[in-house]
Parts: C-alpha cells; sequence; structure tokens
C-alpha cells in the first residue's frame, strides 16, 4: 500500500514567502515546490536564495521539487542560449536543497509534433544528463501546447529518455480533452509524483480536487495498489487568480467555485486533497504521511 505526503504551490496563496509560509502552516504542509516569490523563483540571486532556504529551514519547510519553468520555450527557438537559465535552475536547486526540478518539454506546434519529435527528445537528454551531474532529477509535466501534452508524447518522452521521470497532471489532461486516466496509465512506469489540479471537462473550468473529470480517486486507488513507497501529492489550486497566474498559463482561468482571497481558495483545496484520502480510507499520521 502507498502512503502520500502531501506539498503545495504556496505563491498561489500568497507573493510574499512569509504569507506562503503561513498558508503551509495552517493547512499542515511541511512539504513546497516554490515557484515564484515576488518573481520567479530560478530568477533569485544566491543571496536571496539562501535567504529563501534559510526561512523555510526555520519552519521545517523542505522542497518536495524545484518548480521551475524549464522547457516552457518554442521548440523553434535556439536551445544554447537557454542552457544558461537551466544552470540557474540547477543552482537554485543547489542552494534550496531540491532534488527534484519540475520541466516541460517545449512548446511545439501540434500539427507538426513528428517533425519536431528528435529535437525535443535530443534536448531532454541533455539537460537531464546535466541535471544528473548536479544529483537532481528532472520530472516532466504534461502541460498544454507543449510536445506531451497528449498522452502519446508523454509515453514516448519517458520511454525515449532514460533518467527522466513523470509529473501526473489530470487538470492538463482534461483541459486539453485527454483521457486523464490513459494520462496516468502512460506515467505510472515511471511516476514519481502528482500534481493535484482538477478540472471539469465541458465547461474547462477549475474545481477543487475530486469534483472535475481528473479521476482522482481511481488514480491514487491505482497508486496505492502499485506501489508501497510514500508519494507525493503537490496541491495546485487553479481556483483563484494569483500574480504570478498569466506568466504559467495561457488559459483563462474559469472556476466553478467563487472565493475572495487567495488564502480561502488555498485552503479550500488543500481540504479537498485532504477529504479525498479520508474517503479513501487514509488517515494522517502525526508526521503528515497519509496511511492506511
Amino acid at each position: 500500500m502507498a502512503k502520500f505526503l502531501l506539498s503545495a504551490f504556496a505563491d498561489e496563496a500568497s507573493d510574499e514567502l512569509s504569507g506562503q509560509i503561513a498558508a503551509l502552516k495552517r493547512n499542515g504542509l511541511r512539504l513546497i515546490e516554490p515557484r515564484s516569490v515576488n518573481g520567479g523563483i530560478i530568477d533569485k540571486s544566491e543571496d536571496e536564495l539562501q535567504k529563501i532556504h534559510t526561512a523555510l529551514e526555520s519552519e521545517g519547510i523542505t522542497l518536495s521539487a524545484l518548480g521551475s519553468p524549464i522547457g516552457k520555450y518554442k521548440i523553434e527557438d535556439d536551445f544554447e542560449p537557454y542552457l544558461d537559465t537551466f544552470k540557474k535552475a540547477l543552482r537554485a536547486c543547489k542552494i534550496l536543497n531540491a532534488e527534484r526540478m519540475r520541466v516541460f518539454s517545449f512548446f511545439t506546434p501540434q500539427q507538426s509534433l513528428a517533425k519536431h519529435r528528435d529535437e525535443v527528445i535530443r534536448r531532454m537528454s541533455v539537460l537531464c544528463e546535466m541535471a544528473e551531474k548536479e544529483g537532481v532529477t528532472l520530472c516532466h509535466e504534461n502541460e498544454s501546447e507543449i510536445y506531451g501534452q497528449n498522452p502519446a508524447e508523454v509515453r514516448d518522452l519517458l520511454s525515449s529518455v532514460a533518467p527522466l521521470r513523470g509529473i501526473f497532471d489530470a487538470a492538463n489532461y482534461v483541459m486539453n480533452d485527454c483521457d486523464p486516466l490513459e494520462g496516468f496509465e502512460v506515467t505510472l512506469p515511471k511516476l514519481e509524483y502528482l500534481h493535484i489540479k482538477d478540472a471539469r471537462r465541458d465547461e474547462k473550468a477549475m474545481t477543487p480536487a475530486g469534483m472535475g473529470d481528473g479521476c482522482y480517486r481511481e488514480v491514487l486507488k491505482k497508486v496505492d495498489e502499485t506501489t508501497d513507497r510514500t508519494v507525493i501529492l503537490t496541491i495546485e489550486p487553479h481556483l483563484h487568480i494569483f500574480s504570478q497566474y498569466k506568466s504559467i498559463d495561457k488559459h483563462n482561468l474559469k472556476t466553478e467555485l467563487t472565493f475572495d482571497s487567495s488564502d480561502k481558495a488555498f485552503d479550500c483545496a488543500v481540504g479537498a486533497v485532504k477529504n479525498m484520502l479520508s474517503e479513501l480510507g487514509f488517515t494522517e499520521r502525526e508526521d503528515k504521511i497519509w496511511t492506511k
């Protein structure tokens, strides 16, 4: 049987690090996937990153992964200039003590996936080789408009780039009219962790976990049946507009529920995941690990 440990993109609660820490502690979380703190996390100076690390460490909060934007650029663009950006992301991992980095596989014209496939694989292989030398595992998210938007490309990526691990994000599949269960099945052999973000297909609207068409109950049951390790569930609410939203997602954010603050939306998202785990027979231990 699997065990689960919750993390979150706490920048959806607050721009400020103090607000992010408060949101995590208020909800009993001890992991974070930092994406932004008053600006992109990988653009911080070494001194700024060290201060972030010290502040998190003093509160007993550690990183589940670095929420980097690496791979969110056009496959037609030159690759070499972006390697300097990737080196900054690796530096952030080192200072923040992150063993994993969330990445993407390049914005690719969906009508010419086959044309760009080999270059995508080459670039991902280069990035993985660089990351391995620094002790960092690259974890691929099935984002929109990339080579990896659909289950077929995810299967190809994970089978063709040996060191690359997978992140399952149900809402991204739902928003792109893909079958999330198929997406999960192709990711499962190399599943590293899950993003918990749900959506309704017809309305193209984000919902708390378990209220959409992301099939998270079936997915978590399958994880429970196939592993006995501790699996991280990183909550990505997307239930309320936050300052960095337009820089990370091109979709207009539409939600089924209305919240008058980012904090309330964040708390609802965390509560929905905890309720779902409870329904599935899991109980939270004192160390914050959910187990049966």
